[in-house]
This record gives C-alpha cells, sequence and structure tokens, in this order.
C-alpha cells in the first residue's frame, strides 16, 4: 500500500514539475480539469433521471420524504428511533475465542 502512496505521490510531483518547466499554472490546469468532470456530471445526471420511469420515481421520492417526515416528527415529540434489527447470528460462546477456555456462564 505504501508503495502505492509513494508511487501517487513522485507522479504528481513530476506532474506538477512539468507544469512549471512549461510555464503552465498547475492551478488553472486543475481548474480546466475538474470543471470538465463537473460539467459531464451535470449532464449525465438529469439524464439518468429520466431514464427511470415517472411512476418509480414519484414513488421513491415520496418514501423518502416520508422516512425523513417520520424522522423529524419523531425527534421532536422526543421519542427515540427504534435501532434496527441485528443481523448477527453469533452465539455468546462463538464469541468466545478457543484459546480463552470455555465460556463462562453468567
Amino acid at each position: 500500500m505504501t508503495f502505492l502512496l509513494r508511487a501517487a505521490l513522485v507522479i504528481g510531483a513530476l506532474s506538477y514539475l512539468a507544469l512549471q518547466r512549461n510555464g503552465a499554472d498547475p492551478a488553472a490546469e486543475a481548474r480546466k480539469l475538474t470543471g470538465s468532470v463537473a460539467a459531464g456530471a451535470k449532464a449525465t445526471l438529469p439524464a439518468a433521471l429520466e431514464a427511470v420511469p415517472a411512476e418509480t420515481r414519484d414513488r421513491a421520492v415520496r418514501a423518502v420524504l416520508a422516512r425523513g417526515l417520520m424522522a423529524e416528527l419523531s425527534r421532536r415529540a422526543g421519542v427515540d428511533e427504534p435501532e434496527p434489527a441485528s443481523n448477527d447470528t453469533l452465539e455468546a460462546s462463538d464469541r468466545q475465542p478457543a484459546w480463552r477456555g470455555p465460556a463462562e456462564p453468567r
């Protein structure tokens, strides 16, 4: 992992120095790159939303709004939200490491 971090650091430093040597402003180059990425994301998101059927989109919006409304009402009422059910299937004896001996009864 450290090799990858070092390689990324070296590549970044060499790229920065190459831009400096050519007389280009590295900050302006970075803004140009991030601007084109952001513009592409802005164009892609509405197209992806339009691909979803209107009924499904409305149902999803209603579900999110209902969940948010219920959370806000319960917060204002001072009621704690219930803890989600655990998917843990381990028994207490499964959690006891074998090298520590048998589990003690409680």
